[in-house]
C-alpha cells in the first residue's frame, strides 16, 4: 500500500494491492517479492521524494471490505459520558498511536 498526502498532511490518494504476506510462508515468497518491486516502482515514481518526519490527519479508505487508514478512536473513560478521541489506530496493521503523538506506537 502507498498512501499519499499533501503538504498539510491531508490524505490525497491510496494505492492498495493484495499480494500475500511473509506470514503466508515460503510458497508465497514470489508474491511478496513482486509486491516489494511494485512498491519500489510506486515510490520511485513520486516526484521530489525525500524522507523526513511527517504529521498526517486521520483518514480512512475501504478496499474489498478491508479498512486502511489512520482512524481516530476513543479508548479512555471520561467524566459525564464524554467521548474524546485519545488514540489513533493505523489499519490494517493495528498500530496504535497516542499522546504525546511523537511517532511511537503500540501493537
Amino acid at each position: 500500500m502507498l498512501h499519499e498526502f499533501d503538504a498539510e498532511g491531508r490524505h490525497l490518494d491510496s494505492r492498495i494491492r493484495a499480494a500475500g504476506t511473509v506470514a503466508d510462508g515460503p510458497a508465497k515468497a514470489p508474491m511478496v517479492e513482486a509486491a516489494q518491486r511494485l512498491l519500489h516502482e510506486w515510490l520511485d515514481a513520486l516526484p521530489g521524494r525525500h524522507f523526513t518526519d511527517i504529521a498526517i490527519a486521520p483518514f480512512a479508505v475501504e478496499v474489498d471490505g478491508a479498512l486502511f487508514g489512520l482512524v481516530s478512536e476513543c479508548h479512555g473513560e471520561y467524566p459525564e459520558g464524554e467521548e474524546q478521541d485519545d488514540w489513533a489506530e493505523f489499519y490494517p496493521n493495528r498500530l496504535g498511536f497516542s499522546a504525546p503523538w511523537d511517532g511511537l506506537y503500540d501493537t
